[in-house]
Formats: structure tokens, sequence, C-alpha cells
């Protein structure tokens, strides 16, 4: 999941934007919605960017055209980012900079990516600000200025189970795009749901930690912390292969509160 400020490129000078948009930059990121949302943060912001569903489909464009940075999602099927930077690094001897993009919060993550030849490590969700900041250093575009993120607060609405304000940032108030972002989530997450449902009955520990891993992302997208926080557990012990009695309760709690949020989403829509 990719948190953003309330930033626009001509918050920083012309010239920083101009050596941004100069950039050929590659996105590697399996979920079609993380990648959505980075393409409309980047067209926003006039960038370039092109995008690879897996390790393997990076690792063949990169070996076909020349990139100036690559922001490597690390939980891919075919082949994950891990594998992809490993290949990059060794077989390639490619030294384009890769940002690895982790939704993990373990501690020796970033540590991880460093050994294997990434140039920076950014957690999920993640900030703009330092995401760009990251791009213009290992690209050789320092800058100073920063990018100044809006002082505006906007008003949360406690009762509901959705906060859109995350969703409502990236997209700049504009209605259509939130909305695509809006179907993309009410499509995709109750079929991950579902998934999620029949790992718990076949009581398939690696399923249900890799499923809690993607889920969470668009709990945390929608603002739905207590289930993000739920999910993260869920997501531990099926790590551990352990605790199945509780998995399957705080599953049930997520059923619970995705219902509302798909009310939620479904009423948003239709709002002119």
């Amino acid at each position: 999941m990719y948190t953003l400020r309330n930033t626009t490129a001509t918050e920083t000078s012309v010239r920083e934007v101009k050596k941004l948009r100069k950039l050929n930059i590659l996105l590697v990121e399996d979920s079609p919605l993380n990648s959505k949302l980075v393409s409309i943060l980047f067209l926003q912001n006039g960038l370039q960017l092109q995008t690879a569903v897996n390790g393997a489909e990076a690792v063949k464009k990169i070996k076909a055209t020349d990139f100036d940075i690559v922001l490597m999602d690390m939980e891919m099927p075919v082949m994950n980012g891990y594998q992809a930077t490993n290949l990059i690094r060794h077989e390639l001897k490619n030294d384009v900079p890769i940002i690895a993009l982790s939704a993990h919060t373990r501690d020796d993550e970033k540590e991880k990516c460093l050994q294997l030849g990434m140039n920076d490590y950014i957690a999920k969700p993640f900030d703009e600000m330092l995401l760009f900041r990251s791009i213009l250093n290992l690209t050789g575009s320092k800058t100073s200025a920063g990018f100044i993120s809006s002082s505006k607060r906007t008003v949360v609405n406690h009762r509901k189970v959705c906060n859109l304000t995350y969703l409502t940032k990236i997209t700049r108030g504009n209605k259509k795009s939130l909305n695509s972002i809006l179907d993309i989530l009410l499509k995709e997450t109750p079929q991950e749901i579902s998934i999620l449902d029949e790992a718990i009955e076949k009581t398939n520990y690696a399923l249900i930690s890799d499923i809690s891993h993607k889920i969470r992302t668009s709990f945390s997208m929608l603002g739905i912390s207590v289930l993000a926080l739920i999910l993260e557990e869920m997501e531990r012990l099926g790590s551990v292969a352990t605790g199945i009695e509780r998995i399957a309760k705080l599953n049930r709690r997520v059923h619970t509160v995705f219902g509302k949020a798909m009310e939620e989403m479904k009423t948003e829509t239709k709002k002119a």
C-alpha cells in the first residue's frame, strides 16, 4: 500500500521537476491497485513510468531498456523482488538504482534488501515526499527545497468504517479517479477474502500469511487501521504455522468490518 501526502510537483523548483520528468522509471508491482495508485501519482506530476507485474517481467524489461531507477515490490508471484534483484545485480551486472518497497515490518528487512544490492528501502505505507526524495538522490538530482505537504486538515467522520483521506489526497479530489480505485477495491478484496477463508478452512498457514499480507494493504488504504492490525497478526501467526483458532476468530472480525466498508464504498461511488 502507498500512503502519499497532498503534494504536487509545482511545489518544487522547475529545475527539479524537469529532472524528474526526464527519468525513465520502472515500477515492479503485482497488485493492480497499487500499480494504479502510483501511476496516478506519477501522471499528476508529469513523470514517466513503465510497469512490470513480477520480477521475471522486470528482468526482461531491464535487459531491453535502460532505466534510470527501479521501484521494486518484494512479494510477487513467478519471481519476487529478492530474486529479481539478485539476477539484476549478479547475472545482468546492471547497477541501475533499485528502491525496495516492502510492507514487511521486520527490523531486519531493510538490511536484507540492502545486502542484496538494493540502494534504498522504503516501508509501505510510504510517504510521497520520501519516495521522490530518494529517487532524486539516487539519480543525482539533489533537492534542498523538498516536497512540501499541504497544511490543510481533513475532517474525518469517525462514525464511518472507512477513512478516505488518503485516497482523496492521492487523487487530488478527482471523483472519477477516486471511484476507479474504489471499484478495484470492491472487485478484488472480496475475492482475496474468499481465498483467505479457504486457506483457513484447509489450515494452509503459508497461504494465510501471504494473503493476509496482501489484503491488509487494501485495508490500510481505506483507512481501516484496526483491520490492518488484525491482518498483521494473522500474517504473523500464519508465518509461524500456529494459532488456527485465533486466526479464524480474527477472520470473523474481518468479515464484519469489511461488510460495512463495502456498503460505504458503494455509497461513495454513487455520489455525483
